[in-house]
């Protein structure tokens, strides 16, 4: 997430004012009805399994997003068609370009009973700005200050004006009890013993790190009714375990895999899909031998095969090979399609080609090759595939590549700035080539000081100031296309990353339940849980 905080997150054009949310193009699909309003005993989901903390600001990680959600609210929301709706607060002024004023629900309480207050919220954001383990720090870096304004209402004063500070509210704005959080300091919250206490429509009652967490209904919950009494989360270590949990009857259903044919035609299940925001890359540190040449950059870029692994890997249909590192789809409100089109089709491309990949290696410092390792994610069973295919041509051309997968406890350091070579994945929390681009290419998110999720520790002078550039265009959609389309430009010239495809964000569930407007955006920063209903 970029040092200025405005290129943070995605494009609002207009201000979010008095509580009115800003349109987004949909984002969504249905897993078929609306469903029965009937509560009912007990909703099983599974994920693939995560160490750490149920505390999502200090460990990045979109399961652990996805869980905290449903306990946890956020000061803003998205609704299931992209627009952001207050959360917490029952209504927002902007009085001025740099200052925002939140006013909150009176009838939210935390689960144990106890009334929010603006010192909860206070408290809450400061920890993104001031808390030594959160990642989300870079985020928030243009923020002055958060303040109270008697019990009900909060200020927050910009250094700068943002043109998306409401969007980056909607996934970094997890308000906590402040009571809870002093009495057990930082390192506490989220383990076993000291579950985060929120006012979500559940409460966290059980987690056992690497196995499971249990919630049941907050008793205090205004909003939305709780269909599922209880609800149990389990984790685990591979997605084929995970499958063969649902296939069994164990867990009712999931969503966020990478690998559709592991969850595919299991009996009494149906298929969740909404457009994909999620790109699955490879990342080579240019700060680091071999992988600071960019003719070597370049070459392992020719020698992927993204139509060979997607054929592999994926059912028809299912992913797209793309031109950069950002999905189409999260152009769409930046221009027409024909403009969108245009620009995307004048990228530089790494169509796959051993000869062009040896003619880049020959122009490098390492014409004979070298030996290197391709990290990746063990529990992401497409992911080490794709791996495995990308080594097996690399060492047609000279460069022999180990395929090392780490487990779920040796996955944080593929943030620290030291892997190499790595192929992963990386999404968005809202619907615009920000959402990507704050991930990959921010400065700020270089290891230290960031969360480390600029993988590449890519640093352009040039790039970084046409980066700033563009996040504080606020007025016209068509000169940010314009700006994105250099700064992508530079992006594919230099190779710190390359795509390799972006598949539909999926799911299964149970033939028990639909889904209605399943949603990347709605997923994992809101409690989705409301939305899984019985079928009769």
């Amino acid at each position: 997430m970029r040092k200025y905080l405005c290129a943070a997150t995605a494009l609002l054009l207009a201000a979010l004012v008095a509580g009115c949310g800003t349109s987004r193009s949909s984002n969504s699909s249905s897993s078929g009805g609306q469903g029965s309003s009937k509560s009912y005993a007990e909703l099983r989901w599974g994920f693939t399994t995560f160490s750490g903390p149920l505390d999502w600001s200090r460990d990045v990680g979109v399961t652990q997003a996805a869980i905290e959600q449903l306990a946890v609210q956020n000061l803003m929301e998205f609704e299931t068609d992209g627009k952001i709706k207050p959360g917490l607060a029952s209504s927002v002024e902007q009085p001025t370009p740099t200052t925002y004023v939140y006013h909150l629900r009176s009838d939210v309480r935390f689960s144990d009973g106890k009334p929010l207050t603006s010192a909860d919220v206070v408290y809450s954001l400061d920890r993104n700005m001031i808390g030594k383990e959160v990642w989300l720090k870079p985020y928030w870096e243009d923020v002055a200050s958060v303040s109270a304004r008697g019990n009900s209402t909060v200020v927050v004063k910009l250094k700068q004006p943002s043109t998306i500070w409401p969007e980056i509210l909607t996934f970094s704005s997890q308000i906590i009890e402040k009571a809870q959080a002093e009495r057990l300091g930082e390192k506490a919250l989220g383990t076993p013993n000291d579950l985060l206490i929120g006012t979500g429509p559940w409460k966290f009652d059980n987690y056992k790190p690497e196995a499971s967490a249990e919630l049941s209904r907050n008793p205090y919950w205004k909003g939305a009714p709780q269909p599922a009494a209880k609800i149990t989360v389990s984790l685990f270590k591979s997605e084929a375990a995970l499958a063969l949990a649902i296939r069994s009857g164990a867990v009712d259903g999931t969503f966020s895999y990478v690998t559709p044919r592991v969850f595919a035609n299991i009996p009494g299940t149906k298929e969740l899909t909404a457009p994909g925001v999620f790109v699955t890359f490879v990342s080579a540190n240019t700060t680091t031998p071999p992988f600071n040449d960019v003719h070597v950059r370049r070459a392992l870029a020719y020698a992927t095969d993204v139509k060979g692994i997607i054929h592999a890997l994926f059912p028809p249909g299912t992913a797209t090979e793309d031109q950069t590192v950002v999905p189409p789809v999260l152009f769409s409100d930046l221009g027409s399609t024909q403009q969108v089109k245009a620009t995307l089709a004048a990228l530089p491309k790494y169509t796959f080609s051993l000869a062009a990949a040896r003619r880049e290696l020959a122009r490098s410092a390492y014409p004979h090759g070298f030996n290197t390792t391709i990290e990746v994610e063990q529990v992401a069973t497409a992911e080490v595939s794709a791996a495995q295919i990308l080594a097996a041509d690399l060492a047609k051309i000279g460069i022999t590549a180990k395929v090392h997968e780490l487990s779920p406890d040796e996955a944080p350091t593929l943030f620290t700035g030291k892997t190499k070579l790595l192929i992963g994945e990386q999404g968005t929390v809202y619907n615009d080539p920000e959402g990507v681009m704050a991930n990959f290419l921010l400065p700020g998110q270089v290891h230290p000081p960031g969360s480390g999720t600029n993988t590449a520790n890519y640093r352009n002078v040039e790039f970084d100031k046409l980066l700033h550039d563009e996040s504080t265009e606020i007025l016209s959609p068509t000169k940010r296309l314009q700006m994105i389309g250099k700064l992508l430009g530079i992006l594919g010239r230099e190779a710190p990353y390359w795509p390799i495809y972006t598949h539909k964000y999926q799911g299964v569930i149970s033939e028990k339940y639909v889904f209605p407007n399943y949603s990347a955006l709605t997923s994992y920063f809101t409690p989705w849980a409301l939305g899984v209903k019985l079928a009769h």
